[in-house]
């Protein structure tokens, strides 16, 4: 199904024909890094920046860090036991955004994990891809909605908030 709907929403923003405007931009983004660790996931906010060609084509850089740390918990004989953690990513990334006030957007790059584990901090770094949907709230002000793949075990699924210059 998800499939589907992805394929449907490529469509949609890949046949409406406005032009794209070419500029940089900036934006605030927050969401849900959704894990496979059994508990709470974190809640992640950041800013992001970058520069669209008329092409569609871009670059883009993005900092989150937990604004609300996750928590896994682990059920035994012997108890329940809990820890907190948090997430950290940075990432550089080639973007591309369809053309149109309803748009798609791609975006494939490297990103570096940081994983606070109650004090245990370890980092990871690899390739990363997102995939969402935009719509332009005025010719400055954009709103997105987007999944990005952080790693394996590791979703984020966020809104940004973009305002162009």
């Amino acid at each position: 199904m998800m499939k589907k709907v992805l394929a449907a929403a490529v469509m949609l923003g890949c046949s409406i024909s406005v032009q794209a405007s070419e500029g940089g931009y900036f934006g605030t983004v927050a969401g849900l890094m959704k894990t496979s660790i059994n508990g709470d996931s974190p809640f992640n906010a950041g800013i992001r920046a970058g520069y669209t060609w008329n092409s569609g084509f871009g670059l883009e850089g993005e900092y989150t860090t937990s604004l609300v740390d996750g928590e896994a918990r682990f059920n035994s004989g012997w108890g329940d036991f809990r820890w907190d953690y948090s997430i950290s990513t940075l990432g550089a990334y080639a973007t591309y955004r369809s053309q149109g006030d309803l748009y798609f957007k791609g975006r494939l790059g490297v990103l570096n994990e940081s994983v606070d584990f109650e004090g245990e901090k370890e980092s990871d770094s690899g390739l990363s891809a997102g995939l969402g949907l935009g719509f332009n709230l005025s010719e400055t002000v954009n709103l997105e909605a987007e999944y990005t793949l952080v790693e394996e075990d590791v979703d984020f699924w966020s809104g940004t908030l973009v305002f162009r210059f």
